[in-house]
């Protein structure tokens, strides 16, 4: 039932980008130099792949999981984060198109030092950052927390008092949050090498393209941060969930402190949240990624 929950939330993305996108979008006529066009519609097609392929990749890892019920969910632990990982390396291989230049042209470049730290907007670093400390601190306190099942695996929650013993999974211990940890290695590395690949990029040529060069590498970036900031919130909110409820249903009534029932119930609605805020993440993503481009202010026509 979890895994067709989490199908089914797959599918919610794709709906909720395509309701928000028909009621915001308008259309509007191109508003880029002639010799910017095909390389802001390359770069938007770029980043639509790697959002589009992270979510087959996120699709086939939640089919496999329903599939194969004896790996007890082990490809949702890191699923999500595969996922965007995924898209994201997709991105950093796919080579850019570059603004064609005569051979008796002459190229400019500004002088100015650019990194992939300065060129994505603050605001979505600051969200991964956070959302990354939020997802170890939360992997780490339901390892410590868990406790062996019946096969010795760290994968349940558990509570005794003089005449009752309760164990509750699945349950995110360390069955479970090793994988994660390591998905989340991954994703950070994806990401980093998607946002170098931005900034290591060609700029263009013309000294009147500044602007514009400019505007699609932050809307890349954003769009890159977006899509990392997704997965890390929809692992971060299954995994939440999933303590949430597992610690519930283990709770000795009468006799359990009552600060785990407190606790319990503010992991599953930090869960329900966060995977909200993941639709939210991924949806903005691909809006962000289809409007690549469209801000940029149309160049005069040289007189001739």
């Amino acid at each position: 039932m979890a895994g067709f929950a989490i199908v089914v939330y797959a599918f919610a993305v794709v709906l909720v980008v395509m309701v928000v996108w028909s009621i915001t979008h308008r259309r509007r006529p191109a508003q880029l130099s002639a010799r910017a066009v095909p390389v802001i519609a390359a770069a938007r097609r770029r980043a639509l792949i790697a959002v589009g392929f992270a979510f087959v990749v996120f699709l086939a890892g939640a089919v496999a999981g329903v599939t194969f019920p004896s790996l007890l969910g082990m490809p949702f632990a890191a699923m999500p984060l595969v996922a965007g990982a995924s898209g994201l390396l997709l991105y950093a291989a796919t080579p850019p198109r570059d603004v064609s230049v005569a051979a008796e042209q002459v190229r400019t470049a500004g002088l100015t030092r650019r990194s992939w730290l300065t060129t994505a907007p603050a605001g979505w670093m600051h969200v991964c950052l956070e959302v990354v400390l939020v997802f170890v601190a939360l992997v780490i306190f339901c390892g410590v927390t868990a406790q062996a099942d019946d096969h010795g695996r760290s994968r349940a929650i558990g509570f005794a008092d003089d005449e009752y013993a309760t164990l509750a999974s699945p349950y995110p211990g360390w069955f479970y949050g090793i994988p994660a940890l390591a998905g989340l290695a991954l994703l950070v590395v994806s990401t980093i090498i998607a946002l170098r690949r931005i900034v290591a990029t060609a700029a263009f040529p013309h000294p009147d393209d500044h602007d514009a060069d400019a505007q699609w590498r932050r809307a890349s970036t954003a769009v890159v941060l977006k899509l990392a900031s997704g997965a890390l919130l929809f692992s971060v909110g299954g995994i939440a969930m999933t303590a949430g409820f597992a610690m519930r249903n283990a709770l000795i009534e009468g006799a359990t402190p009552v600060v785990w029932g407190v606790i319990a119930d503010i992991l599953s609605i930090m869960g329900v949240l966060f995977l909200v805020l993941s639709i939210v993440s991924v949806t903005l993503a691909a809006l962000t990624a289809f409007t690549i481009g469209e801000r940029l202010a149309r160049l005069p026509e040289p007189v001739r």
